[in-house]
């Protein structure tokens, strides 16, 4: 289904936006050329950076991608503001963290008091389009500010849909002639169940499983089972998922190239600055779970980031922890376009367009009341993990047995929820020593411990003093709608 968006006040707001510009004394987008550049935001859902050849990754998974990289902004060590999907695009789409916007649990969308990227661009004069593999973001807040918004799956847990969207992405450049665009393309895949084309997959495996356990409905229920029995790396079941896994990733940098390669035969590939990012990672069993939504590790949460816009951003390696909360003032500083506001994002490049970032707190969350309710901040070399809620997958496993997880989910909607309850569960690392995040130090160093817990302690305060009560997320979803949630794996 196509949405077409009819918009009586962008008129007015575009007006008022080149008002501004012209009044002041700096060039802004109506002025500069260089600020009047397309720009495509590319989302790979659940892509872990370190399972790309840039970040380091043996497999040659994204040879497109290394080849972008090295023409870009790099920012090593990205880090998504959660492992769901739903509270990591909100954050991305406003610049503000889940708790603080409210834009919190499983059924989160950008709150209605905060300006998104589509409705940002859309008042400056930007064409906009919003094109997705997932159906995680029917939301209709997604999609505000966007002139057309098009799902391109109607059910979950499908792969193979990456050149689809690239070409449905192209065709939207092509249409939109001489207008500035905003393009959003979010690429289901490499999400699971992982069932990319074989021949990708032969590139890391020597045969093909003849009985490949299926992720969601085998595996996950029976996580622990599954490892008593051998399930790990170099179990064949284990490594066959892996292998599946890297080979969505080859699939969708095909897809890429497609889409850049469709840009330079439209003669838009000079003009377009290029943000690439995932929103969240990919769990396998490094601290016992699989998949993602369920922590804040490093597999779940260090993602790729890239700007991509050669003659006009000079290629770099940015180190500094970042979030994808920064995405948006980014995008808004490097196009000279009014900001949306109070954000918790800051931009990552100065008015000259060099990368500008500073050591700061980088809080991430995921607050899925009948998963984990955890939340994570990295300040330097260091990361500190806090849960108000914890359920290790013993436990999980457990209850679906006696319970099923739609029941389980149900009765944890029932009960009374307190985002800020009680800390359950305290972890400590030093990322540089210990990137893997095997060695807790919360109680050999207890003073950093402290002053880990006082920087979310602050965060907690902030957001209670902003919007008390606002936690918790937005409106439930029809039985068509969590079916389909359902099958993508959630």
């Amino acid at each position: 289904m196509t949405l077409h968006r009819t918009r009586p006040w962008r008129t007015a707001l575009s007006a008022a936006v080149l008002l501004l510009c012209a009044c002041g004394a700096e060039p802004g987008p109506a002025d500069d050329p260089a600020q009047r550049k397309n720009v495509i935001v590319v989302v790979v859902d659940t892509l872990r950076a370190d399972h790309l050849g840039y970040h380091g990754y043996q497999r040659d998974t994204s040879p497109y991608l290394d080849e972008l990289a090295q023409q870009g902004v790099v920012f090593d060590r990205a880090l998504s503001s959660s492992s769901f999907t739903r509270e990591s695009i909100s954050a991305l789409f406003t610049g503000s963290l889940p708790s603080m916007s409210g834009s919190t649990g499983w059924h989160a969308a950008p709150s209605d008091e905060l300006q998104t990227v589509g409705q940002l661009f859309s008042a400056a004069g930007y064409r906009t389009g919003f094109f997705t593999n997932t159906i995680m973001l029917s939301h209709e807040r997604y999609a505000d500010g966007f002139d057309v918004m098009e799902p391109l799956a109607e059910t979950g847990g499908l792969s193979g849909g990456s050149h689809r969207l690239s070409a449905r992405g192209l065709e939207f450049v092509a249409e939109a002639s001489d207008e500035p665009f905003l393009l959003y393309l979010h690429y289901l895949d490499p999400h699971g169940p992982y069932e990319p084309p074989e021949e990708l997959q032969l590139r890391f495996a020597d045969s093909i499983h003849p009985d490949p356990v299926a992720l969601y409905t085998e595996l996950r229920p029976e996580v622990p089972r599954y490892v008593a029995e051998g399930f790990g790396p170099g179990d064949p079941l284990f490594e066959d998922q892996q292998a599946r896994y890297d080979a969505e990733i080859v699939d969708v940098d095909n897809s890429l190239r497609e889409l850049l390669q469709g840009l330079e035969a439209l003669g838009a590939k000079d003009d377009t600055l290029l943000v690439l990012t995932a929103d969240h990672g990919e769990e396998f069993l490094e601290h016992g779970f699989i998949e993602h939504a369920w922590t804040l590790y490093e597999e779940s949460i260090h993602v790729p980031l890239l700007f991509w816009a050669p003659g006009w951003l000079a290629a770099e390696r940015v180190e500094q922890p970042v979030s994808l909360v920064d995405v948006l003032p980014s995008l808004t500083r490097l196009l000279d376009l009014p900001d949306s506001g109070a954000l918790d994002g800051v931009p990552l490049f100065d008015e000259q367009g060099a990368p500008a970032t500073s050591v700061r707190p980088v809080v991430s969350e995921v607050l899925i009341r009948h998963r984990n309710v955890v939340r994570s901040v990295v300040v330097g070399r260091w990361k500190y993990h806090q849960a108000r809620r914890w359920m290790p997958p013993a436990r999980r496993s457990q209850l679906i047995k006696e319970v099923g997880e739609r029941k389980l989910e149900l009765a944890a909607a029932k009960r009374p929820f307190d985002p800020w309850g009680p800390i359950v569960r305290e972890e400590l690392y030093d990322l540089e020593a210990d990137p893997g995040e095997t060695n807790d130090l919360s109680v050999s160093d207890s003073d950093r411990l402290a002053r880990m817990r006082a920087i979310l302690a602050d965060y907690e305060a902030r957001v209670l003093a902003a919007a008390p009560g606002q936690q918790g997320g937005v409106q439930d979803h029809d039985a068509a709608a969590l079916k389909a949630i359902k099958e993508l794996g959630y």
